[in-house]
C-alpha cells in the first residue's frame, strides 16, 4: 500500500544508502544576539521535602529562604520605597517652613482618609484567582506522551523493523532508525515541539530554525524537505499529526494493529494530545486583555506611591493627625508593602509560565523527557512481559508487610463502622444500669479494648513466609 501523505525512506534511495546528515545549524549563524534575560536562571528552591512534616523549625527555614523566595521577588521594590519614603521624610522635617508643613501635613490627612477608594484587596485576589485558574489549566494541557506510547507498545505488534519504525515514529518522527514502528511517537513530539518553540522562549532559543530541529533528530533531513513542501499562511502543527494518523492507517493495513478497535484507541490519544496542544497555543494567542494586568499594576503601586506621603510620622505641635509615637520607620507600611507587593509579583510570575524564569515550565525538559520515555516504552521495553509466577500471597489472606517502624498503630475502618461499638458500650452501660450497678466508663472501655484487640487478632493471627530462593 503506497501512501503519499507519509514520508517513504524506500522512494528515491536504495536501502543500503546511509541516511543524509543533515544540515549542522551552528548559533553562530544566528543573526540576532541572544539577550541576557533570555539566559535560564537556576531552579528555585523546592520546598516539598522540607515540608514533609508541619514542625515549625522547618516552617521558619522554609520562610527564610532567598532563592525564589518572596524577599527575593520584593526586594528591589521596597529598596525604592523606603529611599523615597526617607527622602520625603527629610524635606518635611528639616527643608519645609511651617505654612509648607501645615499643607504638607492637611495633603496627607486628605489621602489617607480616602484611601480606600483603591480598592486593592477586591483587584489583587480576583486577578490572582484568574491568574492561578489560567496557570493551572497550561500546566494540565502541557503533554505527557506517556498514554500514546503505552497504547502504540501494545496495539502496534510485531517485531520486525518495519513494525518497530512505525511504533517509533507515532512517538517522536524518526531517529535515524531502519524500522519503521517508531514513527508515529516521533511525529507526536515532532508537533509537541514546534508549539513550544513558538511561545516558549527557552526553546525557541534552543530551536531557532526548523533545521536545528533536524539537527536535534526529531526531524529527518527528507521529512523537512515534505513538510516544507505544504504551504500555508497558518502554522502547521497539524502536519506531523496527519502523518501520525495516516501511520496508523499504514500499520493496520500491514496487519501490525489487530483491528479498527485498536487503531481507533490509538487515534483517541493522540487526538487527546492533539487537543493539549490546541489549548496551549490558544492561550498564547489571546492572553488576558492588557488592561487588566495594567489596573492591577497601576492600583498597587498607586496605593504605595499614596503612601509615601499619608503614612508619615507628622511631628507638627497643631496637626490635626499628629503621630502619638515618632518612629521614624514606618515598620506596619513597610510589612504591608511587602504582603501586596508580593501578592503581585505571585501572580505576575503566573502570568506566562512560558518564560525563563525559575519558576516558569521547562518545556525543554519535558521535549526531551517525551522523547525518551515514548522510544523506550515503544522499543527497548516492547514485549518485554516477566514471567508469570504465583507469588506469596496464594491461598492467603493479604497482609501488609511492614516494619515496626511504619507499621500503622489503628488501622481506618470508615467512620459509621463506630456505631457499632457505640450500640455495644450502650447496651453494657443498660446492662449495668438494670443490675443496680453505677455504670463505670474506665471499665467499659477497656472492656471495649479487649474485644477490639480479640477481633483483630483473629483475623491476621499469622505470618507470611517467603519461598526460598
Amino acid at each position: 500500500m503506497t501512501n503519499n501523505n507519509v514520508p517513504n525512506d524506500d522512494v528515491g534511495e536504495p536501502d543500503d544508502m546511509p541516511v543524509k546528515p543533515p544540515k549542522i545549524f551552528d548559533f553562530a549563524d544566528w543573526p540576532f544576539e541572544i539577550p541576557d534575560i533570555f539566559k535560564r536562571k537556576e531552579l528555585s528552591y523546592n520546598y516539598n521535602y522540607d515540608l514533609a512534616t508541619s514542625k515549625s523549625l522547618m516552617i521558619i527555614r522554609m520562610i527564610f529562604k532567598w532563592r525564589g523566595s518572596l524577599w527575593e521577588a520584593v526586594y528591589k521594590e521596597l529598596i525604592v520605597w523606603i529611599c523615597a519614603y526617607t527622602l520625603v521624610s527629610l524635606i518635611y522635617r528639616f527643608a519645609l517652613t511651617g505654612t509648607q508643613k501645615d499643607l504638607f501635613e492637611r495633603f496627607g490627612e486628605y489621602c489617607d482618609a480616602r484611601m480606600g477608594y483603591l480598592p486593592l484587596n477586591f483587584v489583587l485576589g480576583f486577578f490572582c484567582n484568574i491568574i492561578i485558574r489560567r496557570w493551572l489549566k497550561l500546566y494540565t494541557s502541557l503533554g505527557n506522551i506517556d498514554n500514546i506510547a503505552l497504547f502504540v507498545s501494545a496495539y502496534v505488534r510485531g517485531k520486525d523493523d518495519r513494525a518497530r519504525q512505525i511504533r517509533r515514529n507515532i512517538i517522536r518522527y524518526s531517529f535515524n532508525s531502519s524500522s519503521p514502528k517508531t514513527l508515529i511517537f516521533r511525529y507526536c513530539v515532532l508537533s509537541q515541539c514546534l508549539v513550544f518553540r513558538d511561545i516558549h522562549v527557552g526553546v525557541r532559543r534552543r530551536f531557532p530554525t526548523l533545521e536545528a530541529i533536524a539537527q536535534a533528530g526529531i526531524m529527518l533531513p527528507h521529512e523537512l524537505e515534505k513538510f516544507n513542501d505544504i504551504k500555508s499562511r497558518y502554522q502547521k502543527y497539524w502536519v506531523s499529526f496527519n502523518w501520525a494518523l495516516e501511520l496508523l492507517n499504514v500499520a493496520k493495513s500491514e496487519k501490525s494493529i489487530d483491528g479498527d478497535n485498536a487503531r481507533n484507541a490509538i487515534a483517541q490519544e493522540i487526538c487527546k494530545f492533539r487537543s493539549a496542544l490546541t489549548t496551549v497555543s490558544m492561550y498564547d494567542w489571546v492572553p488576558i486583555p492588557l488592561m487588566y494586568p495594567q489596573l492591577v499594576n497601576m492600583a498597587v503601586h498607586t496605593y504605595f506611591f499614596l503612601c509615601v506621603f499619608t503614612r508619615q510620622f507628622f511631628i507638627s505641635a497643631d496637626a490635626h493627625n499628629k503621630t502619638e509615637v515618632d518612629l521614624y520607620i514606618p515598620f506596619m507600611t513597610i510589612i504591608e508593602f511587602i504582603f501586596y507587593m508580593g501578592w503581585l509579583k505571585v501572580a505576575m510570575e503566573l502570568l506566562n509560565p512560558f518564560g525563563e524564569d525559575a519558576d516558569d515550565f521547562d518545556c525543554n525538559l519535558l521535549i526531551d523527557r517525551n522523547l525518551a520515555i515514548g522510544l523506550t516504552s515503544v522499543d527497548d521495553a516492547y514485549d518485554q512481559l516477566p514471567e508469570v509466577k504465583p507469588d506469596v500471597f496464594v491461598g492467603r489472606s493479604v497482609k501488609p508487610l511492614d516494619s515496626d517502624d511504619t507499621r500503622s498503630l489503628k488501622y481506618h475502618f470508615g467512620s459509621a463502622a463506630q456505631m457499632e461499638e457505640i450500640s455495644y458500650l450502650k447496651k453494657e452501660e443498660n446492662k449495668m444500669i438494670a443490675a443496680g450497678k453505677k455504670p463505670n466508663k474506665l471499665k467499659l472501655w477497656m472492656k471495649s479494648m479487649k474485644r477490639k484487640r480479640f477481633e483483630t487478632s483473629a483475623t491476621t493471627s499469622y505470618s507470611v513466609s517467603f519461598p526460598t530462593p
